[in-house]
């Protein structure tokens, strides 16, 4: 076999023999296994969980993404009519014909000024907000609660639809404000994660409102994107709702060593910005607070090419969004703004600075 065809054959992906588009590399395919075995180690009960539940609930789906793959196939015709090529000719293998080039650094030129283009295309900071999925209480009503536990704080799943397991907590008792999300919320949020993935996006920073339906969202999208041992929650104070909205008491959340201990990936070093919350926070001061917020993670990341992902609230769509791209919030508006916001809704934005604008996002359709 002649050095050219040899190197042909290692373009193609193979090494000896005749090409056939059906072989996969293996290398590929181990690759892939040990990223997908890293991406679920610190969570055995949850992945039992999902697999158990995936073989209940695999016709349901939240995602209409619109990704058509398509396998690209290549052909390899008339290999023995291979010709010798010069330094200063360039093969094509769609055309299957020689390219003279009357100076090779032309050419070099070319692929970087490509490079320069699509760098510049992406110099742009995104940031994704989603909602978290389905909660407990408000599919199963607030008496959930007396029906889920007995006075020793044994769970009992009284439904399908209710978790496998929780996650253990000192107090029992602040399930009643904090509740969990259902088991087809764990589900849709993982299914969120695998569309995210397939669009290509990598998440560099995660943050998360302290509300453990959210911090469960944030950690099964992760696992879905395949990126839940490489990108720690941060949880931030700050990202909660309106101190109004919980006029009789704020929620008492889950501490970080009672997470870390649930083993979920946590930031630990983090350090909330937002200290405490007060219930007498209006519609008004929840934009402003939002928007500080959004401004000082910014200005930690003060860097272009990044995806940062938040995970809140239905209102967090808004606040945390409205006084970015240069719009006067609308407190009076907001509550019915949030009601028409499902799980596992998401918006993006992109841009850097001072200035951002939407770009076109995967919307979560509930079935």
């Amino acid at each position: 076999m002649s050095s050219f065809q040899k190197l042909l054959n290692r373009f193609l992906g193979q090494f000896d023999g005749s090409y056939d588009p059906n072989i996969i590399s293996k290398n590929s395919s181990d690759l892939n296994l040990s990223t997908l075995q890293r991406s679920r180690s610190l969570s055995k009960v949850t992945n039992t969980r999902r697999k158990r539940s995936f073989d209940v609930f695999k016709s349901a789906s939240c995602l209409s993404c619109g990704i058509n793959e398509q396998d690209q196939q290549l052909s390899m015709n008339n290999n023995d009519k291979l010709v010798s090529i010069s330094s200063k000719h360039e093969y094509n293998f769609e055309s299957k014909s020689l390219v003279s080039h009357s100076n090779e650094l032309s050419f070099l030129h070319h692929q970087q000024q490509q490079q320069l283009i699509k760098q510049k295309r992406r110099a742009k900071t995104k940031l994704i907000i989603i909602r978290h999925g389905e909660r407990v209480d408000v599919l199963f009503g607030d008496n959930w609660f007396q029906e889920a536990f007995d006075r020793a704080g044994n769970y009992r799943r009284f439904h399908t639809n209710l978790p496998i397991s929780l996650p253990y907590r000192q107090n029992f008792q602040d399930y009643r404000y904090d509740p969990p999300l259902t088991e087809l919320g764990l589900i849709r949020s993982f299914r969120t994660g695998e569309a995210l993935y397939r669009t290509g996006l990598r998440i560099d920073h995660c943050y998360s409102s302290p509300s453990l339906r959210c911090i469960q969202t944030a950690d099964a999208i992760l696992d879905g994107m395949k990126l839940r041992t490489l990108v720690p929650i941060r949880i931030e104070l700050g990202l909660f709702e309106c101190g109004l909205w919980h006029k009789s008491v704020i929620p008492h959340f889950m501490s970080i060593n009672e997470l870390v201990l649930n083993r979920l990936n946590i930031e630990t070093s983090y350090n909330s910005i937002q200290k405490s919350l007060s219930t007498d926070e209006n519609e008004y001061d929840y934009y402003e607070r939002s928007h500080s917020i959004m401004r000082q993670i910014l200005l930690k990341h003060d860097i272009n090419d990044m995806t940062i992902l938040f995970i809140g609230h239905a209102p967090s769509l808004e606040t945390l969004t409205r006084q970015l791209i240069g719009a006067k919030p609308r407190p009076n508006e907001l509550k019915q703004i949030a009601q028409k916001i499902n799980y596992l809704s998401l918006t993006i934005l992109e841009g850097q600075r001072n200035s951002w604008t939407f770009v076109d996002a995967i919307l979560a359709k509930q079935t």
